[in-house]
């Protein structure tokens, strides 16, 4: 295949170096909830996540690691009140291999795996924390993700057809903008307003049972992309279904860089992404969107 795997282990040159500056790191043992940010050329949108944190209004304890996938990061000065672990490598390891990184060194109940560029309501972690608390058989609850304008983000969507894939990576979406299939994927007729399960949703937030991915959250083969897509339909397959709650909001500065510009590195990884995920599941894979339904109760 032209697009080649990224190599599978961990850089010989990790450390981590504890940068806050107002306490200690939270002990695996104490935490509630294990936090996992991957920051690349030091994202100036990082302090804001991380001020999001320390705004946690949701009474559980945490542990944030930021693994930093460039050799020339520097981690900015943490905000008052939460202690973060640091992790830089000195190569680009991927989102999804930086992911799991971090998910080896933690132990909690819970998984939050964040993008640098989302910000978190108050109120948001408690909500999916209680979600998962009540309904023991769901694997994955993410939250209403809002535009920076405080619009709605189309974040959580049916699985790809090949039509759809068509349309949404190609050329042929631009000369058919409203196509019933992209509306569909899209779930753009939809309000948002429900709980409901959902096929799968934008790895940029989401708050992960650690008992459905006892070893690795994503699969290390996806470099950048599709590894949300992968993770939520093997969960699926295994039996964690994928919960969207609209009652915990988050700002997504979202930037889209592949779609900006295809002939990008960010381009090129989404293009190689989605044939190793069409390779991995002997075609698209997917099982009909017929299963989404709306939850009966919160």
């Amino acid at each position: 295949m032209f697009c080649k795997s990224p190599p599978q282990r961990p850089h010989a040159g990790w450390f981590q170096g504890e940068v806050s500056r107002t306490s200690r790191p939270m002990s695996a043992e104490a935490a509630d909830v294990g936090v996992i940010l991957v920051d690349y050329r030091s994202d100036p949108q990082l302090s804001t996540a991380l001020s999001a944190l320390a705004d946690d209004a949701s009474g559980r304890t945490l542990r944030v690691i930021v693994v930093q996938n460039s050799p020339t990061a520097t981690p900015p000065a943490s905000p008052t009140g939460l202690a973060v672990e640091w992790i830089r490598s000195e190569e680009n390891l991927g989102f999804g291999r930086a992911v799991n990184l971090a998910r080896a060194r933690l132990s909690t109940p819970y998984l939050w795996v964040l993008n640098p560029d989302v910000q978190p309501a108050p109120s948001a972690l408690g909500i999916l924390c209680d979600y998962l608390d009540a309904h023991p058989n769901i694997g994955i609850v993410a939250p209403k993700l809002l535009n920076a304008d405080g619009r709605l983000q189309f974040s959580v969507r049916t699985f790809y057809d090949l039509p759809t894939l068509l349309l949404r990576r190609t050329p042929l979406g631009r000369c058919f903008p409203n196509h019933p299939r992209l509306r569909r994927h899209l779930m753009s007729d939809w309000d948002h307003a429900d709980i409901r399960e959902v096929d799968w949703a934008l790895g940029a937030c989401l708050l992960i049972r650690s008992a459905a991915v006892p070893v690795e959250v994503f699969d290390p083969r996806f470099f950048l992309y599709f590894e949300d897509v992968d993770l939520c339909l093997r969960l699926k397959k295994a039996g964690w279904p994928t919960i969207y709650h609209p009652q915990a909001t988050v700002r997504h500065l979202h930037r889209q860089a592949s779609r900006r510009n295809p002939l990008s590195r960010a381009g090129w990884e989404h293009i190689c992404s989605g044939i190793r995920f069409i390779v991995k599941h002997r075609g698209l894979g997917c099982p009909p969107s017929g299963s989404i339904r709306p939850e009966s109760s919160p």
